[in-house]
């Protein structure tokens, strides 16, 4: 490939995918601040939802933030109620994270809060193969620089979201 194309294709990439994470960023952190939650505080009361009990290692795999990162979410959460520390019953060295009932009343508001989500009414408005075929793509993307844990993840949990009723 002619390095002006790569070029060109690299710059095209980054910055649609920018924009667009900036875009559903800002719809983030309207939909979480209306629960006084940043994104990342509803991002973890999420994972926490279908993994209650992860450590802070596996939080920040998932999440994809740093250890140290987590740690002070972590703490803020926990000052606010949401969270609550436990020492892993096998390793004292280990700490486990659970979400308590505040945290799991918050997450269930959270649900509300897909009316600002821009992208949602955009992709209504989609032909569905359309989603299908990116939503491929995304996949493949995502499972080579996150890794199968990732995707794991995202899959079971997407599982569990069409086996559970939301209210």
């Amino acid at each position: 490939m002619d390095p002006r194309e790569k070029t060109r294709r690299l710059h095209v990439l980054l910055n649609l995918i920018r924009g667009l994470y900036k875009a559903i960023d800002n719809d983030w952190r309207k939909a979480a601040g209306e629960l006084g939650l940043t994104p990342c505080q509803q991002h973890l009361l999420w994972i926490l939802h279908f993994r209650n009990g992860s450590t802070l290692t596996e939080l920040s795999e998932i999440g994809s933030w740093h250890v140290s990162t987590v740690m002070s979410m972590v703490d803020r959460m926990e000052k606010n109620g949401l969270v609550i520390k436990k020492v892993d019953d096998q390793d004292a060295r280990i700490k486990r994270i659970f979400i308590t009932e505040k945290g799991e009343q918050l997450h269930k508001q959270t649900l509300n809060g897909e009316k600002h989500f821009r992208l949602m009414t955009l992709l209504e408005q989609m032909d569905e193969k359309d989603i299908e075929n990116g939503t491929k793509i995304l996949y493949s993307l995502v499972k080579q620089l996150l890794g199968q844990n990732f995707i794991d993840f995202v899959d079971s949990t997407a599982k569990e979201i069409m086996n559970k009723k939301y209210d």
